[in-house]
């Protein structure tokens, strides 16, 4: 809390005056991703104006980035997607890079000048390079795309340490969800402009990488609000800090100015025993009321979880191993911005948990601790996969994400 945060900090190689092109990278990062794809290398002709990931045919005309409503912004102080208003449908995307001979930061620098590429074209209504289905990512859908890397990635840079995720009690992971060297979040009020998004970005790291898994999941909440029902019928995101208190929970003293971490924890929901429970039972659970999210200290959503509150028998009215109970941050540094999504696939149905927080260390990782240990609602909730991410911090135009970290060349 003690530093001046800046929104934009350059590492001492990227503090050079900057260049207006950047000289070819090495000659062992593949062809296929300086072009962006294999159908811009097959549309012929030089290529020019290869900076921060870009690259067009000579002689084509760049398309101008749509700045209407419906498109949120790409630039800024943070990556959008985070504190930003939730979208309805969301894709977590993992992959594993395939690593070349040569420098593999020359080749995640590349590699990461390639996804801002595609990443501001298409949150700004364009196809990326030689698209083929340009016209799917036209339509206004609010299209977010957030960049993250795991600990393994971060040694390569050799900047910055968030760590990995630990075990938890009762933890059932499945390694098709675990941990990976890169992901990106999509998220979208479109489910089609969503998933064009996240084809025509995994069309470019095809030969680059592995893709280990594709998450999606959906919300639907009321207007204006956040919470949203999950599959057990609770309201899901009450609580989240509001506005500077939100700021300052995801961003402050994070891994790096302006960057944060995302704990991505996918749970399987048992809904079938969860069916046999009354609206009692599913109340003392959580420590809420499922009809209005009111906790059983109070009448209304909106009021303080007070776990020192009695019934009229003199019992707690929140039970200790209530969710909430487990939940509630113990202090100010454990406080998290929870942006999770439910999903339903090949017959199984759950919550992709998503927090975003500064330190998982000093937040995340001791609340989960604690309701791995004891949770109430851990009866018809296991979690099969788990990953940690740092989060990379906002750029301006003509960077590329990463480049505080990485540099020019």
């Amino acid at each position: 809390m003690g530093r001046a945060p800046k929104w934009i900090l350059r590492s001492a190689t990227s503090m050079a005056p900057r260049k207006t092109t950047m000289s070819m990278p090495d000659i062992n990062v593949p062809r296929r991703l300086l072009l962006g794809s294999t159908a811009a290398a097959a549309a012929g002709g030089l290529l020019t104006g290869f900076g921060t990931g870009s690259l067009r045919a000579a002689g084509a005309q760049e398309p101008q980035a749509v700045s209407t409503p419906g498109y949120r912004p790409f630039y800024g102080r943070y990556q959008s997607g985070i504190i930003d208003a939730q979208q309805e449908h969301a894709v977590f995307a993992g992959w594993d890079l395939s690593w070349r001979e040569g420098s593999r930061k020359d080749q995640l620098r590349s590699l990461l000048q390639m996804i801002t590429d595609d990443a501001s074209r298409l949150t700004s209504g364009r196809g990326v390079l030689a698209d083929t289905e340009a016209e799917m990512a036209q339509i206004p859908s609010e299209l977010t795309i957030t960049v993250g890397v795991g600990q393994s990635l971060l040694e390569v840079i050799g900047q910055g340490k968030i760590g990995t995720m630990p075990a938890f009690a009762g933890d059932q992971l499945d390694e098709r969800y675990g941990q990976t060297d890169l992901l990106i979040q999509f998220c979208s009020q479109d489910p089609t402009v969503l998933q064009h998004a996240v084809r025509a970005v995994s069309k470019n790291l095809r030969t680059l990488t592995r893709r280990r898994f594709v998450q999606s999941g959906f919300i639907r909440a009321k207007p204006g609000q956040e919470a949203f029902r999950n599959l057990f019928g609770q309201l899901d995101g009450i609580n989240n800090p509001k506005d500077q208190a939100r700021e300052q929970a995801v961003f402050d003293d994070s891994w790096v100015g302006n960057g944060t971490t995302l704990a991505l924890r996918r749970f399987d929901m048992d809904l079938d025993r969860w069916d046999e429970v009354d609206v009692s039972g599913r109340d003392f659970a959580l420590g809420r009321r499922q009809a209005d999210g009111s906790p059983l200290s109070g009448q209304s959503v909106d009021d303080p979880v007070d776990l020192a509150a009695v019934n009229g028998l003199g019992l707690p009215s929140i039970a200790a191993n209530a969710h909430v109970a487990l939940a509630k941050p113990a202090h100010a540094a454990q406080s998290i911005h929870r942006r999770g999504y439910n999903f339903v696939d090949a017959g199984r149905s759950g919550l992709l948990f998503a927090s975003y927080q500064a330190d998982p260390q000093a937040s995340f990782i001791p609340v989960q601790h604690r309701l791995a240990a004891a949770d109430a609602l851990n009866t018809w909730l296991t979690a099969v996969g788990s990953a940690l991410y740092a989060i990379l911090p906002g750029i301006e135009e003509g960077m590329y994400l990463g480049e505080q970290l990485i540099g020019l060349p």
